[in-house]
């Protein structure tokens, strides 16, 4: 007995120990070192990599192909997973490694050709940005080679292996950097799928740029149709984007500059908090690079070299999604003797045919059969509606896609000169090679000058720019690009400050079409009333400013409501709700039970007013736009008849007994949920934050997911919930989906503000934290700065060596 006793001890303790091994094997043996020195095959001359306590790399290096080779090489050792979805991405491989249930999202990604037009912009790119590349890539893949047996946790537990890194990926992150911000056309989609379900009465109330005059020979069943054809192209760029922990519908940003005439000392000061969908790893990495022709800090995207937010010696910027139009759906009629033909040209009254080309994909699948797939293209770009094949539904017709972002243009080009730049003459040349996506760049310099620069290549057309195009006539298509000096900018303007909000720039008669759908003003009100508000501002001022979470549009439309629910009111049914509501600065604090009030009956009553016109799967589709139903209903609200006639198709309702209804609607349910009392339906109570790891955090989450798996993610990969202040409307964006209110999923993934007052360091802040490995101590460490509104400093000159505790990792030639 006590041997048999002795042998399941031996055995218990030899699984113990397998066990022991294997975890430290899978996580602890894949932590960098960063105080070591390491033999790398490629570089030229030794670089020294200080490490600042928050692990952000300062890397020395005497020559620039050594600094961007080291570059890659800390990207991929901090980040190698991320890079790999990246990678799987770009190219439509997710079922290769991944199984077959992951083909249709291979197929979207194909279909919309990011590695192919990455192919088309390499060859055509500067020698010089090849060589760079070339080192980078170098640089990833020896890191790659030196760790083959200690890949990240979660290519260990989907069993796959890292993939080689090439320029052309570097150069396919652009573009996906630009596919990413491209988000008008699901604005636009939505539109035209609302087009042929709402009255065109009711449509011109809920859009008042609608026009009624389609200029499409279409009727409305082909409207119908091609509309239903081209909406699941949407559907599975939402379903993708989940999955990858994009979430969020409005990557927007804030962005300010002031010059020294706003400012305490006299000095310039530029901020910046580009919005983003929030996921552990985060989306930004930050870097110093100093070699003899760079000297530059910012935040870097893993998987391409340059700083895409920087500041160097001289200068400052951020960017900010400029919200433009620059993707266009084309109906396109096919031969009726040759289904391999469409009609390219009609103009002369006899139809010109061009052949459709087809371009072969074949698509790996894990533990199954290649996959086989055939994508259609049009002079005006693939048709998409083959992504959900229903040819059938639409007979000899077909929706092509026209997007900027399949022209030829070097972005990465671009950034290496901004990043080289040192004036705003600099700095506006190398804008003039930024084509996609079309973004604005917030500047600030030493010499005092601040300016907004709208850059992208965006199409001069005629005709309804929203609705789809007739592919078969010229006067349709896209004639040539707005001008770069012909942009909206603004340089040194008289008021000392420029700022953007994803708000609408230019003027009513600006002579260019940009863009219909912008963000509501609510941020840019607030952020242009806190500058004006103070004629002497510091850094301490302007971070408050980057928390700030009071709404413009709760306080415009509490205004309209709050008499006309007052006057609703039956038996005082709402005393116990109407006071925190008169009494609200409209903060989104944490402790603030009005915002929760808001927030949920805004959502009550965009329903009651809009679903029963639309119907619901209509409505549905409008609601995942944020921005969409929050403009539509503040425009009824202002103008009352409008109101009444879409309250219902059966029979007049007054408004005030649509809001009353809602406000019972939301008191219930607020009730139902948290509590009868008041108190306890604080902000912080519904609004929470947690991140999660793409691609395994909506694995984790089905139902059918292992508990092992559910396990890692929640306990090693996630953080969170944390309560979380904000919403979609404020300075300190907090958006969550209305579909799934309230859990966010969009906000500031990095914080900036440079002053130049004392130009050797700026503040930063991650949502995050550097690394991507969970055990490692930069996994997530700056969250609670974050979410407290604290800053980091990051240093570029030898200050950093004083004021910093580091670690250092010195790389040799191996030879």
């Amino acid at each position: 007995m006590k041997f048999i006793f002795r042998i399941l001890l031996f055995l218990f303790i030899l699984a113990i120990g397998f066990a022991v091994v294997g975890f430290y094997f899978t996580f602890y043996k894949g932590l960098p070192n960063h105080n070591t020195e390491l033999q790398i095959e490629g570089i030229n001359d030794a670089v020294d990599v200080h490490w600042d306590p928050y692990g952000v790399p300062h890397i020395y290096a005497d020559n620039e192909d050594d600094l961007f080779y080291t570059i890659g090489y800390m990207h991929a050792q901090d980040r190698l997973w991320q890079m790999t979805l990246s990678q799987l991405l770009i190219e439509g491989r997710f079922a290769e490694f991944l199984g077959e249930e992951l083909i249709e999202f291979d197929e979207h990604q194909r279909t919309i050709g990011l590695w192919e037009t990455a192919k088309k912009i390499e060859a055509e790119a500067p020698d010089s940005l090849i060589q760079i590349l070339e080192h980078y890539s170098d640089g990833v893949n020896e890191y790659i080679s030196q760790n083959e047996k200690t890949v990240p946790i979660e290519m260990t537990l989907l069993d796959m292996e890292p993939l080689e890194w090439t320029p052309t990926h570097s150069i396919a992150m652009s573009r996906l950097m630009a596919w990413d911000q491209n988000i008008h056309w699901w604005s636009e989609l939505t539109f035209a799928y609302l087009e042929d379900r709402v009255d065109s009465q009711k449509l011109e109330s809920l859009f008042p740029f609608y026009d009624d005059e389609y200029p499409t020979s279409l009727n409305s069943e082909e409207t119908r149709l091609l509309t239903a054809s081209a909406m699941p192209m949407l559907d599975q760029e939402f379903k993708l984007r989940s999955i990858l922990s994009k979430n969020g519908t409005n990557s927007g940003s804030n962005a300010w500059a002031l010059n020294g005439s706003k400012t305490e000392s006299g000095q310039p000061i530029l901020a910046g908090d580009p919005h983003m969908g929030l996921s552990l790893p985060g989306y930004w990495y930050e870097a110093h690079f100093s070699s003899p022709t760079f000297n530059i800090t910012g935040a870097t995207i893993p998987g391409a070299p340059f700083v895409v937010l920087g500041q160097t010696e001289n200068i400052a910027w951020s960017i900010t999604n400029s919200m433009a139009d620059d993707t266009d759906f084309f109906v396109e009629q096919i031969n009726p003797e040759n289904s391999n033909q469409y009609i390219a040209d009609s103009s002369n009254g006899e139809a010109v045919f061009r052949e459709i080309q087809w371009r072969d994909e074949i698509i790996r699948v894990k533990d199954g059969d290649d996959h086989f797939y055939r994508i259609p293209h049009t002079q005006h770009g693939p048709v998409i509606n083959t992504i959900h094949p229903s040819k059938e539904l639409i007979a000899d017709k077909m929706v092509t896609m026209k997007w900027v972002g399949h022209e030829v243009s070097h972005e990465l080009w671009s950034l290496y000169k901004l990043n080289k730049a040192q004036n705003i003459t600099q700095f506006k040349d190398a804008l003039t090679e930024f084509n996609s996506p079309a973004m604005n760049f917030i500047y600030a310099d030493r010499s005092d000058n601040i300016a907004l620069f709208s850059v992208g290549n965006l199409p001069i057309r005629d005709y309804n720019p929203i609705l789809f195009r007739k592919g078969w006539d010229p006067s349709y298509n896209w004639q040539d690009w707005i001008p770069f000096d012909e942009m909206p900018h603004v340089e040194n303007p008289a008021k000392g400050f420029v700022a953007h909000s994803n708000n609408k720039l230019h003027t009513d008669d600006y002579p260019y079409y940009i863009s219909t759908f912008w963000e509501p003003p609510s941020r840019i009100l607030r952020v242009t009333d806190l500058i004006n508000a103070r004629d002497s501002i510091n850094v301490n001022y302007t971070q408050d400013m980057q928390q700030d979470v009071v709404s413009e549009l709760a306080r415009e439309i509490l205004d309209i409501v709050l008499p006309q629910l007052r006057s609703a009111e039956r038996n005082n049914e709402f005393s116990d709700v109407f006071p925190y509501l008169e009494n609200w600065d409209y903060t989104y604090s944490l402790n603030s039970t009005a915002a929760s009030i808001f927030d949920l009956f805004l959502m009550n009553l965009s329903q009651n007013i809009l679903q029963d016109d639309m119907g619901t799967s209509a409505y549905e589709s409008l609601i995942r736009m944020e921005h969409l139903p929050v403009t539509i209903v503040l425009n009824l609200l202002k103008d009352e008849t409008s109101f009444v006639n879409l309250s219902t198709d059966e029979q007049s309702i007054s408004s005030n007994e649509v809001l009353r209804e809602s406000m019972i609607e939301t008191i219930d349910q607020l009730t139902e949920t948290y509590g009868d009392e008041p108190f306890q339906w604080r902000w912080e109570s519904l609004h929470t934050l947690t991140l999660k790891p793409p691609m395994l955090g909506e694995a984790a989450d089905q139902p059918e997911a292992s508990a092992t798996l559910k396990m890692i993610v929640e306990n090693l990969l996630s953080k969170g919930p944390y309560p979380a202040v904000g919403n979609g409307m404020t300075i300190n964006k907090g958006q969550y989906s209305w579909q799934e209110p309230f859990e966010m999923n969009l906000g500031p993934a990095i914080r900036r503000i440079v002053d130049f007052s004392q130009p050797h360091r700026s503040y930063s802040v991650l949502a995050t934290g550097q690394s991507g490995n969970p055990l490692s101590a930069h996994f997530g460490d700056q969250t609670d700065f974050w979410l407290d509104g604290r800053y980091r400093y990051i240093y570029q000159d030898s200050t950093f060596f004083q004021q910093s505790n580091y670690e250092t990792t010195r790389l040799i030639p191996a030879n």
